[in-house]
């Protein structure tokens, strides 16, 4: 449009310019003698020859130089009329001459003009974009503005913490429900379930619980199926909470697992692997109920995931942000992987024994506090509870029939407790635990949440534990030294139970034979679940003093 405006300024200054001289000259003659472009007539009179060889010209500029021409022949009083016959030539061809230029120079306008506007359309849209010059600066101009007007950037404000729950407090959490026991069930399934996901190449079904950067953790390692998981070890490392910018609770979780692995071409591999887990989650999200902690749908409104559009759920259309709606895995870091199976044959030596009970700040305040809530409870029907299941677990694991200690391990631990038990089968080969004993037993931790009572304790024992194979040949450890060792082991209970610890082999609820308990911990008799702490103590943990933190 500027160029358009410009073109028709120079076409008007053109025809202007053309003309110019004529004005001036038109404007001088008038104070020198009146003259107008009339005087021809006048001129004419006073010499009548230049008048006629003027005319005899046929165009203006000719009739000047006749006029020009005709002073030597000329009389004095031709003189005279010289001048003005000049002059009067002049304004005799100015008038058309002026309305010719300024005749040229309107078509010359109107020509510009359609031509412009001929390429303007052939242009089309594109003659109304903005200077991509002036745009970046404006841009620039914009953001520079913007800089000083936003608000200076808070620093960062984190806290270390021993505890999850010391944590929540300390940001002031509106999640009075959050479990401990719950939200280690939570990370045992999630694990799991993303092994599974992984082998059947759908990861991104997790997306409401894996950051895209968690995902590529696994990149490198496709399968086709991994099946066999048994978490060896799961332990916090790290629990931050951070304050500003924005409130978050980080947890950095370290986890030590078996796993076979079945490639595209069928063939198996059984890994040990050591992950780094980097969690987050808003401290006002309301944690899972019990019945939901195993479950991954949208954390929004539960529908499966397998429809899911990475983090955005395909049914309530809300989409899971970091942390806003539940835990979030936002990095793995595969610190190793090993490929080989379970070592059953070696002989390992036990590693801080002798190490100092971990005892959580005011355990026994805690403990007091839970026997005055439930009278019932002492301590030496506990312990004797934890003397049962001990001998059970021993006698089960010895003879390879986990079912004698099915009624006393928790869903998770006595899954991974049947894995080694069916890998010592497949490799025709028995562990053998024998004349096990319990030397001592410490209080290490109380913890007591909306759901589950639970008590960690440190199980010091002595045991002849060796390895036979399928002609009852020792091929691992000794079977007449006794191997001193100890454990951490957890046990839990539903919050609402009262009541002494049972240590008669029977169901809790009904009284039938613990024999009634089948695989999935319900009691065929009544028909009750048992083994999520609904009714008495069972175990949930074990934690070997390496690794236990507390």
């Amino acid at each position: 449009m500027k160029r358009t405006k410009r073109f028709a300024a120079l076409a008007l200054a053109a025809g202007i310019g053309l003309a110019s001289p004529l004005f001036v000259y038109d404007a001088a003659a008038r104070p020198g003698g009146g003259q107008t472009f009339r005087s021809r007539s006048s001129s004419s009179s006073s010499s009548s020859s230049s008048s006629r060889s003027s005319s005899s010209s046929s165009s203006p500029w000719s009739g000047s130089s006749g006029s020009r021409s005709s002073s030597p022949s000329s009389s004095p009083s031709s003189s005279s009329s010289e001048s003005t016959s000049y002059s009067g030539s002049s304004a005799g061809f100015s008038g058309p001459f002026v309305l010719v230029v300024l005749a040229m120079g309107a078509v010359f306008f109107v020509a510009s003009t359609i031509l412009q506007k001929q390429r303007e359309a052939e242009r089309g849209w594109e003659s109304d974009l903005p200077d991509p010059e002036e745009e970046r600066t404006r841009a620039a101009r914009r953001r520079k503005r913007e800089r000083k007007q936003a608000p200076a950037e808070k620093p960062r404000q984190r806290k270390n913490h021993s505890t999850l729950e010391s944590a929540l407090r300390a940001l002031g959490s509106k999640d009075p429900h959050f479990s401990r026991v719950l939200f280690e069930d939570f990370l045992y399934a999630l694990y799991t379930e993303v092994q599974a996901a992984r082998g059947k190449s759908k990861l991104d079904t997790l997306g409401s619980y894996l950051a895209e950067s968690a995902i590529a953790a696994y990149s490198p390692y496709p399968a086709a199926e991994v099946r066999d998981v048994v978490i060896g070890a799961m332990r916090f490392e790290a629990v931050v909470a951070q304050s500003e910018p924005v409130r978050r609770i980080e947890l950095v979780v370290g986890f030590e697992v078996n796993y076979t692995e079945v490639s595209a071409d069928g063939e198996e591999q059984s890994y040990w692997v050591s992950e780094t887990w980097r969690l987050l989650r808003d401290p006002d999200v309301a944690s899972r109920p019990p019945e939901k902690t195993r479950l991954f749908g949208c954390p929004n409104c539960g529908a499966p995931q397998d429809k899911a559009i990475g983090s955005k759920c395909a049914y309530c259309g809300v989409v899971a942000s970091a942390g806003t709606l539940d835990w979030t895995v936002f990095s793995i870091d595969i610190e190793a992987r090993e490929p080989r199976g379970p070592m059953l044959t070696g002989t390992t030596e036990e590693v801080g024994t002798d190490l100092p009970t971990v005892v959580a700040p005011g355990v026994k305040s805690k403990w007091s506090a839970l026997t005055e809530k439930d009278p019932a409870l002492r301590w030496s029907a506990w312990k004797a509870r934890v003397e049962a299941i001990f001998h059970a677990f021993h006698e089960g694991w010895s003879s390879q029939k986990l079912v004698l200690a099915r009624p006393y391990l928790s869903d998770n631990l006595f899954q991974s407790q049947r894995y080694w038990i069916d890998t010592y089968r497949e490799q025709k080969l028995r562990n053998i635990t024998e004349d096990a004993r319990i030397v001592s037993i410490d209080l290490a931790r109380v913890l007591s949440d909306t759901y589950y009572d639970a008590v960690t304790v440190r199980v010091f024992a002595s045991c002849r534990d060796y390895t036979v194979d399928g002609d009852g040949k020792v091929v691992a450890g000794s079977e007449t030294k006794e191997r001193a060792y100890s454990e951490y082991w957890t046990l839990i209970r539903g919050a609402e139970r009262r009541g002494a610890p049972r240590i008669d082999p029977v169901c809790p609820n009904c009284g039938a034979p613990n024999a009634e308990i089948n695989m999935s911990g319900a009691c065929g008799h009544c028909n009750a679940h048992l083994t999520a702490g609904e009714f008495d103590w069972v175990l949930s943990r074990i934690e070997q003093d390496e690794v236990y933190r507390g």
